[in-house]
């Protein structure tokens, strides 16, 4: 989640030195620093129940679930970002020593909220298809049970796909898995539901 962003200019090596001992994280884009907003109940609960899908699905291939806490550097590009969720098939390449700038995803995951859901579709999207090894993009909307995901296939064009509804099936074509909406929204209280 996106709020506002620093109105001085700082280097690559700045914003990295400063995320080392930062209480909160902040993302970065040419030069500007965004600090990153707390999250909802709801956004968690989605989050850990998406990761802990994931990780179960993929526990006996070479595939690997990390969550927020994991930086992804976008290639040609001087942008660091926080997805929600990224997952890497194949050994994890690290930008640094710490392994906390990772440059490999095959797959990423964002947990759409009202202020950040147009960045995400739009900016972040185009930036995130700037990594080579990105295949699919993963939009869970935390108002209803509705996720959207865009998939590049091997022509190189990208495909959306909308699932909606708990009853639903998600459909994850990089890394060959299924998760039911049911699991990742098992938490969830919606708006409109009765108590």
């Amino acid at each position: 989640m996106r709020i506002e962003k620093t109105a001085q200019r700082f280097t690559v090596a700045e914003y990295l030195a400063m995320e080392e001992t930062a209480e909160y994280r902040s993302e970065y884009f040419e030069g500007e620093i965004f600090a990153m907003a707390g999250g909802t109940g709801n956004h968690s609960r989605i989050g850990v129940d998406c990761m802990n899908s994931l990780s179960t699905l993929l526990a006996n291939r070479a595939c690997e679930v990390f969550d927020s806490t994991l930086k992804i550097r976008i290639q040609n590009s001087m942008a660091y970002y926080y997805p929600d969720l990224s997952v890497v098939c194949g050994e994890a390449e690290f930008e640094d020593d710490n392994e906390s700038i990772l440059k490999n995803p095959v797959l990423l995951v964002e947990v759409l909220s009202k202020s950040t859901e147009a960045f995400d579709r739009g900016k972040k999207f185009h930036r995130y298809k700037q990594i080579t090894s990105f295949r699919e993009y993963v939009l869970i909307s935390q108002d209803e049970p509705q996720i959207d995901v865009s998939f590049k296939t091997d022509d190189g064009i990208w495909q959306l796909d909308s699932f909606s509804g708990l009853d639903d099936v998600l459909v994850l074509r990089s890394i060959g898995v299924k998760v039911r909406l049911a699991d990742i929204y098992r938490r969830v209280k919606f708006e409109n539901e009765p108590d």
